[in-house]
């Protein structure tokens, strides 16, 4: 039988490397930090984020935006994550548009 290794999904990979080129897990293994959101609709917050990955699993959470009737929750099955290098993590949700920078 032959196993062909299965790729990870691209939106994983981006959150994935978003995490591992700000070092955002902490020794705990727990992911969690302060970040700059801004939203297609033209309003930004301060929010603290949560980060939950495994082999075939990934979410954001952002814990304390305000209530701009937006998703709190985005994972990676659902959405397109893109990560740009030292930069930002960009989700695209439907008609939502997020990015993510660690205020360091």
């Amino acid at each position: 039988m032959f196993f062909r290794p299965q790729r990870m999904n691209p939106s994983l990979q981006a959150l994935n490397d978003f995490v591992n080129d700000f070092n955002l897990r902490r020794p705990n293994g727990i992911i969690a930090f302060t970040a700059k959101i801004q939203f297609n609709t033209g309003q930004t917050a301060e929010s603290e984020v949560q980060v939950i990955t495994s082999d075939n699993v990934g979410a954001i959470y952002f814990l304390n935006i305000p209530d701009y009737e937006l998703p709190d929750m985005f994972s990676v099955k659902k959405n397109v994550f893109e990560y740009v290098p030292q930069q930002c993590l960009k989700i695209e949700s439907g008609d939502h548009r997020i990015t993510v920078m660690p205020v360091l």
